[in-house]
């Protein structure tokens, strides 16, 4: 195992290191919040997750009108992992979509996520229906767009990370010594802005891809 784990590439090691780590504490905050009471206020990073659950449910309901319930928990994970993820060079570890592999993983998944729950909830004539839409002649180029959409949010990541560390470096060039008083400010508009940002964005996309594959 240890061989292993050090035969992985560094994003990948990243993407081990958060998943423990948000494994670890959503156990802990599940435990609280299942001990709290309607009497009992809650406090720090509990009430933080209990507000972002609350905001994700509200937001999930706009998009889904049958299925919100199915889909928020799978919606709410990659959200939390994302931000994570993308904010990882603030732990000092590689952000994990850095990594073309696994930015390309997050298409392959939200192509299998779209693909499969509408198979499953509208069976295999109702999605032939969807891709057939307005009339057969559009299947073609209705599979083209359910497979290059998912290509285009994971290379959306990959990309917008990729060029955040670029212009970093550029900067940090072309200011020399003065960049050890920028740094903290390009860092906090890199690491912490733009990757929430790209976060939210592929969990809207994939909300909206999602509910319109789903519902009718």
């Amino acid at each position: 195992m240890i061989e292993l784990y050090l035969g992985l590439s560094s994003g990948l090691k990243a993407s081990l290191w958060i998943t423990m780590s948000l494994i670890i504490t959503f156990v802990i905050i599940g435990a609280r919040v299942s001990k709290l009471k309607t009497s009992d206020t809650p406090g720090g990073i509990t009430l933080i997750f209990i507000k972002l659950v609350e905001f994700v449910n509200e937001n999930q309901r706009e998009y889904f009108s049958k299925h919100w319930k199915t889909f928020t928990p799978l919606l709410f994970t990659i959200f939390v992992f994302l931000a994570f993820a993308n904010t990882a060079a603030l732990w000092g570890l590689s952000a994990p979509l850095s990594n073309l592999n696994v930015a390309l993983s997050f298409s392959l998944f939200a192509f299998a996520t779209i693909q499969i729950s509408a198979l499953i909830i509208k069976k295999p004539l109702g999605r032939m229906k969807d891709l057939t839409d307005p009339n057969p002649f559009f299947l073609p180029l209705n599979a083209i767009g359910e497979m290059s959409t998912p290509l285009a949010m994971g290379l959306r990541l990959f990309g917008n990370l990729v060029s955040g560390s670029i212009i970093a470096v550029l900067v940090y060039s072309v200011l020399g010594w003065l960049g050890v008083f920028v740094g903290p400010f390009l860092h906090a508009i890199f690491d912490i802005f733009f990757g929430v940002i790209q976060a939210y964005v592929y969990y809207m996309l994939l909300t909206i891809f999602l509910s319109m594959a789903v519902e009718d």
